[in-house]
């Protein structure tokens, strides 16, 4: 088991490459969400570390993106693609009931925690019943692509089918 530790190494050091990202690290019960940034502003540390923040679900062509909205335009989109999970791995995914996110802020330049938060978003059984529709599917990267060259995060806000406000 991993132990984060604000201030020292991301420990899962595959996702320390220097670069920014934002992606989704599935674990056996939902997801942790790692946003790697460079030269992080003393703002968006505070935002993230303390502001409020919501979380959208917005959904397009049986994938589903996840927005974290930090406020003050502090904000990123994932997607998910659970048509890559092995059986016995989407089986137990599926069927948990967990709805806990940790998010981490990581500089990306470091590979330092910045900041780490836990989420409990209450859309999750609908995030699940979209991803349960892509089994079987393929062409799931291309229309990720599709999406996001169609949709900007506000859009994806606007039309969200779920929000859950973390104060």
């Amino acid at each position: 088991m991993e132990a984060y530790r604000v201030g020292q190494l991301f420990p899962l050091e595959q996702y320390c490459t220097g670069r920014e990202m934002n992606i989704a690290i599935p674990t056996e019960s939902f997801f942790h969400l790692l946003m790697s940034l460079k030269k992080i502003s003393s703002k968006e540390k505070r935002l993230f570390t303390t502001g409020k923040i919501t979380a959208y679900l917005f959904e397009q062509r049986d994938i589903p993106f996840l927005i974290v909205d930090f406020g003050e335009e502090f904000r990123f989109d994932i997607s998910f693609d659970t048509s890559k999970f092995d059986d016995e791995t989407r089986r137990i995914w599926m069927a948990s009931e967990t709805n806990a996110i940790a998010i981490f802020l990581v500089e990306a330049t470091t590979g330092i925690l910045e900041g780490m938060r836990l989420i409990g978003i209450g859309f999750a059984p609908q995030l699940r019943e979209i991803c349960a529709r892509q089994k079987g599917q393929t062409g799931i990267e291309e229309r990720i692509r599709l999406i996001h060259s169609a949709f900007t995060t506000n859009d994806m806000i606007r039309h969200a089918v779920a929000k859950t406000v973390f104060k």
